[in-house]
């Protein structure tokens, strides 16, 4: 069977399940909830070898040094948790608007006010570390408007159910793709002064910057630092951590500011770097929350 094919039975399976325990996972008690993402995810460690192992190798090229065998075993061990875990709290994710929304807590906020009170929009700086959707919906609970740099999942079922959390969230998309299109509303978005959230932390391909994460070279998105060049909209780095059962803490830090030599192709890579050095310092502090099995490698500089 080709690749292509077996990409697509799987994608749409996966969006079958998803339906299927949709309902049921709506009824059921958040504390029960969470147990049994719990339970999916360390069985899902044992039975997902193919992901595990590439968790388990990224891990050791960037934290071992720091952590022994056992202590990176344990972090995958967690990290499978902690996804199911974050894909449940997705499904309900609406529900953190009220019922639950003293389950999120924010620490920072005061950053933020300050950045948007110059009247510019905001560059969120976000990484997949801890629950995405729950750092959207507690922005969205504080009242600001923004939108999001997302791509969407190959699933169009899956797609669709959270394009849906996002637009009931009050929370804007923008695609990745195509370029032209990304910079035009994600402009719009900053000129509206909105928060613009870009995340960085995953493979850019050919069309990256490449700095270094974890003493490696790194495809990164440069979204970011071009968007604050051209419009001098703060850059505010922003992540949410899980806390315990199941709270969560937004924190937002102060504003990166931009370094401008005047020779824009070596201040892209400088405040590019800086703002992957942010991430990294987030992920060795919460190392189990962090996407591991995500290949962020992949792509190779090219040879000089």
């Amino acid at each position: 069977m080709q690749k292509g094919l077996r990409n697509k039975i799987r994608y749409s399976a996966g969006g079958l399940v998803l339906y299927s325990i949709l309902l049921p996972i709506k009824l059921l008690p958040l504390d029960l909830l969470l147990w049994g993402g719990r339970c999916i995810g360390r069985l899902a460690y044992y039975v997902d070898r193919r992901h595990r192992q590439i968790g388990l190798e990224n891990i050791r090229r960037a934290l071992g040094k720091e952590k022994t065998p056992r202590e990176q075993k344990r972090i995958i061990k967690e990290n499978y948790c902690h996804i199911a875990q974050g894909g449940f709290e997705m499904l309900r994710a609406l529900e953190y608007a009220k019922r639950y929304a003293h389950l999120l807590t924010i620490e920072g906020k005061e950053n933020l006010d300050r950045a948007l009170a110059e009247g510019k929009g905001a560059i969120g700086i976000m990484g997949h570390i801890g629950n995405i959707t729950l750092l959207l919906r507690k922005i969205a609970n504080e009242g600001y408007l923004a939108s999001v740099i997302v791509k969407d999942p190959k699933d169009k079922r899956i797609a669709r159910l959270m394009q849906e959390l996002c637009d009931r969230s009050n929370i804007g998309t923008v695609p990745p793709r195509p370029k032209s299109l990304v910079a035009k509303r994600a402009l719009a978005s900053l000129k509206r002064g909105e928060i613009l959230i870009i995340p960085i932390d995953q493979n850019a391909g050919k069309k990256g910057v490449f700095v270094d994460f974890f003493g490696r070279p790194a495809s990164t998105p440069a979204g970011p630092v071009v968007f604050a060049q051209r419009t001098g909209a703060p850059l505010i780095p922003m992540y949410i951590i899980r806390e315990g059962r199941k709270r969560h803490r937004l924190i937002i830090e102060p504003e990166v500011p931009l370094i401008n030599t005047g020779d824009k192709e070596k201040d892209l890579i400088t405040n590019t770097q800086r703002l992957t050095k942010v991430i990294e310092r987030w992920i060795r502090k919460y190392p189990s929350q962090w996407w591991w099995m995500h290949n962020r490698w992949k792509s190779k500089p090219p040879q000089k």
